[in-house]
């Protein structure tokens, strides 16, 4: 997978990117992904939250998950214990479709305490073939956003990101 992350506004970023799967050897499809991700203070929304690909899929899922990163956690890790994890799936979807993970109202959650807070985004799809088996999956996890004294979260033009914050692959199940 390629993409990048880019600076909208001091609490806006978005990301784009796309990239190749396959089974065993054989090219299956090609995705692009699109996530918007604004703060208002402690909360977040990720809207759109969009997965592309140039197959049908069976099944398409989107998770989301606030982060905060730290000296001890470069890469983020989940705040409270997970309690702000959602996932969401839709499918079928043909060649093509445009799916909005979430819906209109996207993945949005509440975490006002940390001092460097992120999102956690992945995407996982079935292939509608029995003869290609699993699950691929992609995420990508936001640029850092810092608490002010007011109690908003900011975002560094250009936006910093933590360690492994991309990637992708293959699951059995």
């Amino acid at each position: 997978m390629l993409g990048c992350w880019y600076y909208v506004a001091n609490y806006w970023a978005e990301f784009s990117g796309d990239g190749i799967y396959g089974y065993n050897g054989t090219t299956l499809g090609s995705t692009e992904f699109f996530i918007e991700v604004k703060f208002s203070g402690g909360s977040s929304t990720s809207k759109p939250f969009q997965f592309e690909s140039t197959r049908g899929t069976k099944q398409v899922r989107a998770s989301g998950e606030r982060l905060y990163f730290s000296t001890a956690h470069p890469e983020g890790y989940p705040v409270s214990g997970g309690s702000t994890y959602q996932m969401w799936s839709g499918g079928p979807y043909g060649a093509g479709a445009l799916v909005n993970g979430f819906g209109s109202g996207g993945y949005t959650a509440y975490e006002g305490s940390v001092a460097h807070a992120g999102v956690a985004h992945q995407f996982d799809w079935t292939d509608p073939s029995s003869s290609y088996p699993g699950r691929w999956y992609t995420f990508i996890k936001s640029p850092k956003f810092h608490r002010n004294s007011a109690g908003a979260y900011n975002l560094d033009d250009p936006p910093q990101l933590g360690s492994a914050w991309y990637g992708s692959g293959w699951s059995p199940s």
